[in-house]
């Protein structure tokens, strides 16, 4: 009984030790289950249908594959064949920003067809539902680099495009806001224009998200950013404090947010982020405006189009070449180009003529230089001798030549208040310009912000007469070989002068005075400042600063007054050589020889290229 019992015993142990074996055996014998891949990025998206809009994908080295896009191209991009056009990049907000992609472009277009702004394209990034714009700290999606060293250069080498700093704008609402800060900041060599709207997140240590909740806070961090210390090393926080200095010297930056949005509090706190690094920015908070992109737009109104024009105001597509022949007409449904040639313009029941050259097609907009001549000059005399036909087509802005009062013989004059008197009797001049210029808008494609006076001699003498009355509607003024009258009147907002005068002048002499031309002498009200004590008045008046930076370049001086804060560059240019009339032009007598140092239209659409009214 004992041994059967021990026996027993026996068995059950071993038993219990097989037994025991049998999961380890069996776990051995069966493959670990694999981990779960990640899902894969949406790298391309679907095709979204709107007006001038196509989809595109290329192939990205960061992403090691295929990317989307879409693009939003003016009907002037298939209308002038050889122009080049800046580039909005467009970032949209968290959930992917493809519903849109329509309204955002029909938004665009009408504006630039109704002329407010000046045509570009847009480039709607892909920056993935809730990509945030980085490149992620596991590696898993480089979509900063993808869109800095992938995307710009495609759309540079595949479109027209102005293929520099100048002709790129960063702009998009809520994460896209954030990401264009970002971006901007960091790379402000490749992006001149930083538009945040509404953007976030903004919390510099990702704590307050007013548009998310913690759950979803904390998920975005681990997914994107790892943890709290990447988070702060690629915020715009501490990429503005890096980069401070180039972006306040060469950026152009605006935050637009609405003052019922989640995200206020924390733009605010950007906003005067900014200001202690001494970033120059414009902070447009928008009363009764929520959490919503087209809200924001509308709210921003005309003013959006004018922060427009003055990102792209010196990059505004380049123009046809000289001697390029004329594209093929355009389809019945693109609206057909403005007619150049005379015009009328009604002034106090006067009609006064002018002769507009290059005006763009309709639905576009161009700088406009208006180009006055001289005293028993005529406005086609001045459009043959003074070369601003063949560079207004070259450069791409209208030129347009009004026409002073007509006292005989094709001779015409400016009333400026004390020459010619007897002969312009009463006219308004300044009445004339101010029609002009409206009309040149209105009809002529003109861009208001971008309206330029020059003028030889009587129509030097008008400009400056204008530019004291009207400086508010100049993006620049050019006076050649004149001077003023009278220091009485200041103008109300400082205006960017270029001031041209020949040393051996005597019609008006450096010296001022009355006129070495008997003829002039006689018209003479009163004597001529002296051009020195004129450009003194225009340094003041523009809060330029006192000291010039000098160049000389054989018989030419330039001296540049470099614009203070809030103020305006004075530049004044004297050849030691030259004599009265139109720089580059034929001598009209003996002894008097203009400059021929530099031909004036050159001249002087080099000092008004790339402004624009502030």
């Amino acid at each position: 009984m004992r041994l059967a019992t021990m026996q027993r015993r026996t068995l059950i142990g071993w038993l219990l030790a097989v037994l025991s074996l049998v999961p380890a055996v069996h776990a051995r014998a069966t493959p670990q289950a694999e981990a779960p891949k990640p899902e894969p990025l949406p790298w391309v998206t679907t095709a979204v249908s709107a007006p001038r809009v196509t989809f595109h994908t290329f192939d990205s080295a960061a992403a090691k594959e295929k990317v989307s896009y879409h693009l939003y191209r003016p009907a002037a991009y298939e209308r002038d064949g050889d122009r080049r056009f800046p580039v909005v990049y467009w970032l949209h907000g968290s959930g992917g920003g493809m519903q849109g992609i329509p309204e955002l472009a029909r938004w665009f277009d009408a504006a630039i067809e109704a002329g407010k702004t000046v045509p570009f394209l847009v480039v709607f990034v892909n920056g993935m539902p809730q990509g945030m714009y980085v490149d992620w700290k596991d590696g898993r999606a480089p979509i900063e680099t993808m869109i800095v060293r992938d995307l710009v250069p495609h759309v540079d080498a595949t479109y027209r495009t102005v293929a520099a700093r100048d002709g790129r704008m960063l702009d998009g609402f809520s994460m896209g806001g954030y990401g264009a800060a970002r971006l901007g900041f960091k790379f402000p060599e490749t992006f001149r224009t930083v538009s945040m709207l509404g953007a976030g997140p903004l919390d510099p240590d990702f704590e307050r998200t007013p548009r998310a909740n913690p759950r979803s806070r904390d998920g975005l961090l681990e997914r994107v950013y790892g943890d709290r210390t990447y988070f702060r090393q690629v915020s715009p926080w501490e990429i503005a404090k890096a980069n401070a200095g180039a972006v306040a010297k060469e950026s152009l930056v605006r935050i637009a947010v609405g003052e019922r949005d989640g995200t206020f509090a924390l733009n605010k706190e950007f906003h005067e982020h900014l200001e202690s690094l001494k970033i120059p920015h414009d902070w447009i908070p928008l009363k009764g405006v929520e959490h919503d992109p087209m809200k924001t737009l509308e709210a921003l109104g005309d003013a959006n189009w004018a922060f427009y024009r003055k990102a792209f105001a010196r990059k505004d597509a380049e123009a046809t070449p000289a001697g390029t022949p004329t594209p093929a007409a355009a389809p019945t449904s693109v609206a057909p180009p403005r007619v150049d040639g005379p015009i009328s313009v009604k002034v106090k029941e006067a009609d006064r003529r002018a002769i507009v050259v290059n005006a763009p097609a309709a639905g576009t907009t161009r700088p406009a230089v208006i180009v006055l001549h001289g005293g028993m000059g005529s406005a086609d005399q001045m459009r043959s001798t003074s070369g601003f036909d063949r560079l207004a087509k070259s450069k791409g802005f209208i030129a347009a030549y009004p026409e002073g009062t007509d006292f005989g013989g094709g001779r015409h004059a400016w009333n400026t208040g004390y020459l010619l008197r007897r002969q312009v009797r009463d006219a308004d001049d300044i009445a004339f310009l101010d029609a002009l210029i409206d009309t040149l808008v209105r009809d002529h494609g003109a861009d208001p912000a971008r309206i330029f006076m020059t003028g030889g001699s009587n129509g030097g003498m008008m400009t400056y007469a204008y530019a004291v009355a009207r400086p508010e509607r100049l993006a620049a003024a050019a006076p050649v070989v004149a001077s003023m009258f009278t220091f009485d009147r200041t103008p109300k907002v400082p205006l960017p002068i270029l001031i041209v005068n020949g040393a051996k002048d005597e019609e008006v002499p450096l010296d001022g005075g009355m006129s070495g031309n008997q003829l002039v002498r006689n018209a003479q009200a009163a004597p001529f400042k002296p051009v020195g004590e004129v450009v003194d008045f225009w340094v003041k008046a523009n809060k330029s600063s006192p000291e010039a930076t000098t160049r000389i370049d054989g018989t030419v001086t330039t001296a540049t007054y470099a614009a203070g804060p809030d103020g305006a560059t004075t530049e004044f240019v004297v050849d030691s050589a030259g004599g009265h009339g139109w720089p580059g032009a034929p001598a009209r007598r003996d002894g008097n020889a203009p400059i021929s140092s530099f031909r004036g239209a050159e001249r002087v659409w080099a000092f008004f290229e790339g402004r624009a009214r502030r």
